[in-house]
């Protein structure tokens, strides 16, 4: 697991900004990759590499990696789980690397050998004789790639601080990407905060013709295409024993490494069945780790995952962790994420990581599993939509006779979420604590307000909608989040809070063939009648311990709430502050001291928005971020 970063200059171009600032770019990238950083360039391109080593420890598994006769050269990111099967027809390798069998491939096929990869990857490839570059990412976008255009050329790099310090430029904010922002806490797509920089789509390659400087993107793999290909569907005990199979055959694929694998273990259905299908397949014994933080009510995870390690016989490490300065880590957190990031639970994961970094490099964890088998409630509350919403209309009016508690805005939020005639819209919704009707872009002063309503904040969930009006109802809300709440919310905080210390993490439920099977199969096969997981759960029967398969959904609910009215708000006023003196009147600075001191009296409970904020004002402040309105 490493960090890419390079560029390519316009025809008559050259040795620009760009190249004068690739060592600064390079570092900037060395939490990424912390073991070597390199780069190669002939004055039009420079490709650059962080390296963090996990296969093939010695220097033949170094990048930038040129093919034998020096036409290919490749910059890296990732793992590719099937390496040593698609190694069989090739001769003459040099390393034991999956990078040299990607270089070897790619050189060979071009395009077309993209979709075979199984894995978590981001690459740069370029073709010296035919002038051509591509970069790729992962089908579900594991790893991150973000690529930027202008009049010098493009630039592209696995976080967006290499390319500004490539550029030696400043941030300027995309106000368009601001209204989907205020919703969720993250842009989603191609979009990001940064005006002119975008990020690859999962599944995609740009392709750049570097005599024309002709660009364009084409999906190699479509989540589309695969849930609508003809095919019959298996029988409900066959898709149990072909579910088990192709999990268990995920585990040990990404088992391979030439240093120690470990894997987080909270005791949840996930975690446990990655733990009892690598305890088969790990040559040694298997490391398991299970933080508890001070900031948590009770033991948390603890016990389950004590008692999960127990029966499957690992090396379990029970690790405490004090959240004691966590202004500190907020900061450094948004620094990490190159963008306001407001899902919260990064901060439990970033310490956690920083404990363990030190004598563990790979690390499996289960994200994935909820979205591909069906695990969210919402999913069942808008399958029967129909119902709710004729409920909501009648309970709306009511409503308004209740006292103006957190309770009586939480209900409203819901109600109306429910309410929505577009379903993609109903989707959004379900996903934020903000109510539409309440206007989140109030925070924001007349200038900046004006600039983003035009925005649409849902159009990405509509987009990823359409494909799949024929589906079932709980195949189109599974489908959305592998497409957007996925790779832009949860994968994101995976990436940048677990490479922070400079620690791979790798996903089995989000293997290629797991997938592929999962998402041909009717939404009741996976679960039936609003059972969550039910088709998970029971492939796990026998194998995974049934108090673990049938206890209750757990998580861990960060205070920040809590934080943001005790520790959190000398941060928050001190950030206010100073961004009001540097864009002064683009916030509206008395609505957000009201939602603050009204959120401490018990009111609407406003965390999120002012949780968001805070995060959007130590970008805006430590990042030195422009705005033109």
């Amino acid at each position: 697991m490493c960090g890419i970063l390079g560029y390519a200059a316009r025809p008559g171009g050259g040795v620009d900004a760009q190249a004068k600032n690739v060592g600064d770019a390079l570092q900037s990238l060395r939490h990424r990759g912390p073991d070597l950083q390199d780069g190669w360039g002939d004055g039009r391109v420079w490709l650059g590499h962080a390296r963090l080593s996990i296969i093939d420890l010695s220097p033949l598994g170094s990048q930038p990696m040129h093919t034998a006769d020096q036409r290919h050269v490749i910059a890296y990111n990732g793992e590719v789980y099937n390496f040593r099967e698609l190694a069989g027809p090739l001769t003459g390798l040099r390393s034991s690397s999956d990078t040299e069998v990607v270089l070897r491939l790619a050189a060979e096929q071009g395009p077309r050998v993209f979709a075979r990869f199984n894995g978590m990857f981001a690459f740069a490839l370029l073709d010296r004789t035919a002038r051509k570059l591509w970069l790729v990412r992962d089908r579900l976008g594991i790893k991150p790639l973000f690529y930027s255009v202008d009049d010098r050329g493009l630039a592209f790099a696995s976080e967006i601080k290499a390319i500004h310090a490539m550029r030696g430029s400043r941030p300027v904010c995309e106000v368009g990407a601001l209204h989907e922002w205020l919703y969720y806490g993250n842009p989603h797509g191609e979009r990001t905060l940064h005006a002119g920089i975008r990020q690859l789509l999962p599944g995609h390659y740009l392709e750049l013709d570097l005599e024309t400087f002709a660009i364009s993107t084409r999906a190699y793999w479509s989540l589309a295409e695969q849930a609508r290909e003809p095919r019959t569907a298996p029988d409900v005990p066959s898709a149990i024993t072909r579910t088990r199979e192709l999990l268990e055959d995920s585990v040990r694929r990404q088992l391979v490494a030439d240093v120690p694998v470990g894997l987080f273990l909270s005791g949840g259905v996930d975690s446990s069945a990655l733990a009892a299908f690598a305890v088969r397949h790990y040559p040694g014994k298997l490391a398991t780790y299970c933080a508890g933080f001070d900031f948590q009510e009770g033991a948390g995870d603890l016990p389950r995952a004590r008692e999960v390690a127990r029966h499957f016989g690992t090396d379990h490490h029970e690790i405490h962790i004090a959240g004691a300065n966590v202004a500190e880590l907020v900061e450094k957190l948004v620094w990490n994420h190159d963008m306001p990031f407001a899902d919260a639970a990064n901060i439990p994961l970033a310490l956690l990581a920083g404990r363990i970094s030190s004598h563990t490099k790979v690390v499996l964890q289960g994200d994935g599993g909820d979205e591909l088998f069906c695990g969210y409630s919402r999913y069942f509350t808008l399958a029967r939509r129909q119902l709710l919403r004729a409920a909501a209309r009648a309970f709306l009016p009511l409503l308004a006779l209740t006292p103006r508690n957190a309770l009586h805005y939480r209900a409203r939020r819901f109600l109306r979420a429910v309410s929505e005639t577009r379903l993609a819209n109903a989707m959004a919704l379900l996903l934020t604590s903000e109510d539409r009707s309440l206007l989140p872009e109030k925070v924001l002063g007349p200038a900046l307000r004006n600039a983003v309503e035009g925005a649409d904040p849902f159009a990405r969930h509509r987009e990823c909608l359409a494909p799949f009006l024929a589906q079932d109802p709980v195949n189109q809300m599974s489908f959305v989040d592998l497409l957007v709440t996925l790779p832009d919310k949860f994968l994101e905080k995976v990436d940048r809070a677990t490479m922070s210390a400079s620690l791979e993490v790798r996903v089995p439920f989000l293997d290629h063939d797991l997938v592929d099977f999962v998402v041909g199969l009717p939404g009741d096969f996976k679960a039936p009648q609003g059972r969550r997981k039910w088709l998970l759960k029971q492939a796990l029967t026998g194998i995974v311990p049934d108090r673990v398969l049938h206890a209750p959904k757990a998580g861990l609910d960060v205070p920040y709430g809590r934080w943001l009215q005790g520790a959190l708000a000398p941060l928050f006023f001190d950030h206010l502050a100073r961004f009001e003196a540097r864009n002064p009147g683009l916030l509206d600075a008395t609505e957000l001291r009201r939602l603050h001191a009204a959120t401490g009296a018990g009111g609407k409970d406003d965390s999120f928005m002012l949780w968001k904020m805070l995060n959007f004002m130590i970008w805006a402040n430590n990042s030195d971020v422009e705005f033109r309105v």
